[in-house]
């Protein structure tokens, strides 16, 4: 066999290539007010939202994944504004917390979605994009949202005048022998629903997206009853939050809790509060998509 002699014309050309390659996969797609989104970027965003919401490949999802991507580069560039960035220690503490709370460690999730063909800076990304518009709209907002007791009165009335339970259960049901990916994606899911949680009143409707998930009403001393950690994290829970998904042999759960026991004794104020709450981050979400929509129409974005 004759061995090949690179010549400096072969080199140089080989190395003309490979930079090509490489310059190819990272190729910018978008501009955002000069922050840049790359054919990688969404790329990898629609693979996340296959694994993690099922969706279906082709132009629908990229189009996704780059109205996505455009949204959070505007948030992240209106936290900068306003001296909110996301901390690299923070992130971080709420991939371990996700990880660490479902029989996962890191190193685990983060191999479960190399394996699907994820990055974890994919994750890593979103949820530090959330993390700061969270902090955003409500350090423009929280003072401008104000709930009357009529508004409470109205909203108690169409609920039908009773509380929402002590805890809500919201199941993601897992197929038997599921593996770690199978797993950590089921958990990413859930922890896409968490974020979007807005109230014991959201429930029901968090439910409809997802095939098979199933919801029960617990009452508060019911979570004596629940295995480790939930029964931790339930107890250390707040009125009005959602606990981070947890894995059992039935799924995913994530439990709401409406109700502590020292407040289900009072009936009343617990419903009060809990529908007052309800319509607070309502009216807030709703002043933060038409903030979007207004960052948005100002916005330079070049697609190119």
């Amino acid at each position: 066999m004759t061995n090949r002699i690179l010549t400096p014309a072969l080199v140089v050309m080989m190395l003309m290539v490979a930079c090509g390659a490489q310059a190819q996969d990272v190729a910018i797609k978008i501009l955002v007010n000069d922050d840049p989104i790359s054919d990688y970027d969404i790329a990898q965003r629609a693979r996340f939202l296959q694994l993690t919401a099922k969706e279906q490949p082709g132009p629908a999802l990229n189009q996704k994944s780059t109205e996505m991507l455009i949204s959070e580069h505007l948030q992240l560039q209106e936290g900068r504004k306003l001296g909110i960035t996301p901390g690299e220690a923070e992130v971080i503490r709420v991939i371990e917390g996700m990880a660490s709370q479902n029989n996962l460690d890191a190193n685990g999730l983060k191999t479960a979605l190399g394996r699907a063909g994820v990055n974890i800076s994919t994750l890593k990304n979103r949820i530090g994009a959330q993390l700061v518009w969270q902090r955003v709209v409500q350090q423009k907002f929280r003072r401008e949202v104000t709930v009357n007791d009529a508004q409470i009165d109205e909203a108690l009335a169409q609920n039908g005048g009773s509380s929402s339970g002590g805890i809500k259960q919201l199941r993601l049901p897992l197929p038997n022998g599921a593996n770690q990916q199978t797993v950590a994606a089921k958990v990413a899911e859930a922890e896409n629903l968490r974020a979007r949680f807005r109230g014991c009143g959201s429930v029901q409707s968090l439910a409809k997206g997802v095939q098979g998930a199933t919801i029960r009403n617990l009452k508060v001393q019911d979570s004596a009853t629940l295995g480790s950690p939930a029964r931790i994290l339930v107890r250390n829970a707040k009125v009005g939050q959602m606990t981070p998904p947890t894995v059992s042999r039935a799924g995913v759960e994530l439990y709401a809790v409406c109700a502590t026991q020292a407040a289900a004794s009072t009936g009343g104020l617990t419903i009060r509060e809990e529908a007052q709450r309800t319509i607070m981050n309502k009216e807030l979400q709703e002043k933060a998509e038409n903030y979007l929509k207004e960052i948005r129409e100002k916005a330079f974005i070049e697609y190119r």
